[in-house]
């Protein structure tokens, strides 16, 4: 009888992980149900320096460790990403002249039915449903104040 060949089994990507607090990483109180940090300006290891602003806010949901949603909005080439993986895909953020790249992806939190619309795409509707405005408003207005106390100049 000839052998039955099992299909090789297709590398599954490296899902994004929180960060731990501190490296410049701040913890924001979204309510019971997430887990959100921000860092007003996150480098990389062993990138060049290239001028560019790099702000980032990732969410989880509380009691998990991978993120659901990351928000890059970056002076140059804002982007956020749904379930973030190891060179996963962008989804670009659209900054009108003007406008601010964190102004931009605040505005997820300002408009929750957007952001319930993002963690759904993650997969996480039950919490989606769960979710306060007023808790996302609060999240919002937190990482607006950290960002202007941490004096980098708004991108």
């Amino acid at each position: 009888m000839p052998e039955q060949q099992q299909p090789e089994p297709q590398p599954q990507p490296m899902r994004a992980i929180m960060p731990e607090d501190g490296g410049g990483w701040h913890r924001i109180n979204a309510g019971p149900h997430l887990h959100v940090m921000f860092h007003p300006n996150r480098q990389l290891l062993g990138r060049e320096p290239d001028g560019v602003l790099r702000k980032s806010i990732v969410v989880a949901v509380t009691g998990k460790s991978e993120q659901a949603l990351r928000f890059d909005p970056f002076s140059v080439g804002s982007h956020y990403h749904i379930r973030p993986t190891f060179r996963g895909r962008q989804i670009p953020l659209w900054v009108e002249e003007g406008q601010k790249p964190l102004d931009i992806a605040l505005g997820f939190f300002e408009k929750p039915l957007r952001f319930r619309g993002l963690l759904a795409q993650a997969e996480e509707d039950e919490v989606a449903s769960r979710l306060d405005d007023a808790d996302l408003a609060r999240a919002a207005r937190q990482i607006r104040e950290l960002d202007a106390a941490a004096g980098v100049p708004a991108a």
